[in-house]
């Protein structure tokens, strides 16, 4: 393919995909019918179980029986996260529950299930769904995630796929690769035209010429409300830090290991491998509640975490230095310097041998690995016992962050002065180009390392780039109502792309730092706390507490999770801990007084 064509074809596929978004943005704010009320809603689930348990069905009142939804109307019977029983009536509410619950009523296996969850998904409207084929994987962005789903008719027959069968099915967010890790986009349309096409007993080619697919709105009636709206206060942050972290300690092992990824679907952990930095990040998480709350529990969750790390400890370079490996005997930068960073969050709750040996070996190696210009060296090689001069993504503002607070923990002079010279590159010649002052990388860990030396080193010239990045980034938060999602405080573009919740808990924790640090510097910005509680309060929101519980194996194992976005259900234990600690230290500022301007 010459450049030319390549050229062509991106340009096409980019102008398919704007149209398909401004259809998303109308077809998602256009009309929808009406919800029945809470009280209708209540008594349609309540007849649903009665079916399931064999009771005495409640009687439907006048409203369930003038009810008329869009569209179809689907009873669900969920049982370990999987619809046992399903029943896709038509728009009479109380029709549709009757028939459904005759249905429930008769299934053998719904009878062997000790706990049945019921839900009804309602359509509230229907438009032709217009396939892009002639452009790659732009017809999957044509789905709005959590809110749309298909119907197909053909011959008579009727088919639908609803969002909740979607998300439990893991479609959302997985038709459309990118280049950027962890980012996939849109849903895979041909296999769920496949699906729909089987459902109504015919061929794809066949149902697209004879008969018609129809995206339709839907909206699910469950027990359980989610997202929930929550208050941001320190109470609200620090039950839910608290039970975020139950979550961690429920899925850790006697040596320390965290479960890496939770899969809510199965109740179990997901085949992803292991990332030390992220375990070492969970346990830094764990030790600063422990020292906010005083939880034991998460102290010693925080202490075992900890010994995981310490047993990988190997010298790197002369004795005193230590670092931490992977399993194939590789250092990992990252997961050395958030080790330190556990160690020293850990010794601020009470004194440890062990753990400030470790922290002393560990800063040595960080120190070790800092070049003339402040800048740190992000490999090593252990055969040789040298650095080796290659950046990744993150690793300096965590080590700037490792140096920062073991300086603070050990009295150690020459970890503080390190960090002070790995900010100085970081927020100066480091972050030096055309074009710099309009665009920024992902800096939280560089905010939270200027502001863990705000007492004792200068800290303006940090604290400006901080606020432009703060203020860079308010540019792309989300107001209430911008989006299709009740995702209000999230950081995004347009409203094709469903935000993920990792990228707003790491802001808003380094955001609290940026206040720590305008606070300390007399410098007033009536714009980061609204900001910050925005953030927190979109995290609060979607918190498993208790979740979309109808969708999980183990609602209570799955209990204090956060997803890495709304149409997730997994948790990667990194998801709590920016999470966990941005709640920890907003809630801390809270509870201390401190959410005040210094004086000018």
């Amino acid at each position: 393919m010459t450049r030319r064509v390549l050229a062509r074809f991106l340009l096409a596929w980019a102008a398919v995909t704007l149209v398909l978004a401004g259809a998303v943005n109308v077809s998602a704010r256009g009309t929808r019918s009406p919800l029945p009320s809470r009280a209708v809603q209540t008594w349609a689930l309540d007849a649903l179980d009665a079916a399931v348990a064999r009771r005495e069905a409640p009687r439907a009142p006048d409203a369930a029986r003038q009810f008329r939804a869009a569209g179809p109307i689907v009873a669900y019977a969920w049982a370990r996260g999987v619809p046992l029983g399903r029943f896709v009536g038509d728009a009479s509410l109380a029709g549709t529950v009757a028939r459904a619950a005759a249905h429930f009523r008769a299934d053998p296996l719904l009878r062997a299930e000790p706990h049945v969850e019921t839900t009804l998904a309602l359509t509230r409207s229907r438009t032709p769904f217009v396939r892009a084929l002639a452009v790659p994987f732009a017809d999957g962005l044509g789905l709005v995630p959590l809110r749309d789903g298909l119907l197909a008719e053909f011959d008579g027959k009727r088919a639908v796929i609803t969002p909740d069968e979607m998300l439990a099915d893991g479609t959302y967010d997985r038709g459309l690769p990118t280049p950027i890790p962890d980012l996939t986009l849109g849903a895979n349309v041909p296999a769920l035209v496949d699906r729909l096409a089987r459902d109504v007993g015919s061929e794809p080619r066949e149902l697209a010429a004879r008969g018609h697919v129809e995206r339709i709105v839907v909206a699910t009636i469950a027990r359980t409300v989610y997202p929930r709206a929550r208050r941001v206060d320190a109470e609200s942050l620090l039950d839910a830090a608290t039970i975020g972290a139950r979550f961690l300690l429920r899925h850790q092992s006697p040596d320390g290991r965290f479960t890496y990824v939770y899969d809510g679907r199965t109740g179990a952990p997901a085949d992803a491998g292991y990332s030390t930095p992220r375990h070492s990040g969970a346990t830094y998480f764990l030790a600063l509640l422990g020292n906010e709350t005083g939880d034991a529990d998460a102290r010693r969750g925080a202490r075992r975490g900890l010994a995981f790390l310490m047993e990988r400890t190997r010298t790197c370079g002369d004795t005193a230095r230590l670092c931490v490996v992977e399993d194939d005997g590789s250092v990992d930068f990252g997961g050395s310097a958030l080790a330190a960073v556990a160690a020293s969050a850990y010794l601020e709750g009470g004194d440890d041998a062990a753990v400030r040996a470790f922290l002393a070996g560990v800063a040595a190696f960080l120190r070790g690995q800092q070049r003339v210009d402040g800048e740190l060296m992000h490999g090593f090689d252990r055969a040789t016992g040298r650095p080796v001069d290659i950046q990744l993504m993150y690793y300096s503002g965590e080590g700037a962050l490792a140096l920062a607070l073991a300086g603070r923990a050990l009295h150690d002079a020459r970890d503080t002065t390190a960090a002070e010279r790995v900010l100085a590159h970081l927020t100066g010649a480091g972050w030096d180009f055309f074009g710099s002052r309009y665009y920024y990388g992902e800096e939280h860990w560089t905010c939270s390392a200027a502001a863990a030396i705000r007492e004792s080193a200068d800290t303006r010239v940090a604290l400006d780039f901080c606020r432009r990045w703060a203020e860079w980034n308010r540019r792309l938060q989300y107001g209430p109502n911008e989006t299709p999602w009740a995702i209000g405080g999230a950081y995004g573009a347009g409203n094709v792309v469903l935000p993920r919740l990792t990228p707003v808990a790491s802001r808003s924790e380094a955001f609290v730092s940026t206040y720590e640090l305008a606070v300390k510097n007399g410098v007033r910005d009536d714009a980061l706390r609204p900001e910050i509680e925005a953030g927190l309060a979109a995290l609060l929101r979607y918190q498993w507490d208790p979740g979309p519980t109808w969708l999980f194996a183990d609602p209570e194992g799955a209990r204090g999770g956060i997803p890495g976005s709304p149409a997730d259900l997994t948790v990667r234990d990194d998801y709590l801990q920016h999470a966990g600690c941005a709640m920890v230290r907003w809630a801390h500022l809270l509870r201390s007084g401190r959410r005040t301007w210094a004086s000018p």
